[in-house]
């Protein structure tokens, strides 16, 4: 759903997209931000704009995770995920090759990459960070 509204003398542009069942993708001014819809409620355009007029609370980044680190030293074997795709939780992001055995780096959150850090074949240490998201998970109600 695309719309636009006016909240205190700005003009939003705002689309409302369901990535998948219980995420929402909004747009608001070419922005992109995630939310989670409650089980208790619909989403209703009256229902975002009432959020919007309390922007800074709502649509701030407050993310879920902010990037996807490597749980231990290794190297980069598959890199499953490219920037700008929008990931979930449970998704394989990265293969990382530590011990002779391969380990699968899971998201553990939603967001959009921003960008990725790493490329194949490269060593990587404990606590490196492999994916940065540019947000995250947040609700609308």
């Amino acid at each position: 759903m695309k719309t636009e509204i006016r909240i205190g003398g700005h003009l939003y542009q705002i689309e409302i997209l369901e990535t998948e069942k219980g995420l929402l993708k909004v747009t608001v001014n070419g922005k992109e931000y995630f939310f989670t819809k409650n089980k208790l409620s619909g989403l209703s355009l009256a229902g975002a704009s009432q959020s919007l007029q309390k922007e800074s609370e709502v649509i701030s980044p407050g993310l879920a995770e902010k990037d996807i680190k490597s749980p231990l030293a290794g190297v980069i074997s598959a890199i499953m995920v490219k920037k700008g795709e929008t990931i979930k939780p449970g998704q394989k992001v990265i293969t990382l090759i530590a011990m002779k055995m391969e380990n699968e780096i899971i998201s553990e959150g939603y967001g959009k990459i921003k960008e990725i850090k790493v490329k194949e074949n490269q060593t990587v240490k404990s606590g490196d960070t492999l994916i940065i998201l540019e947000n995250g998970v947040n609700s609308i109600f």
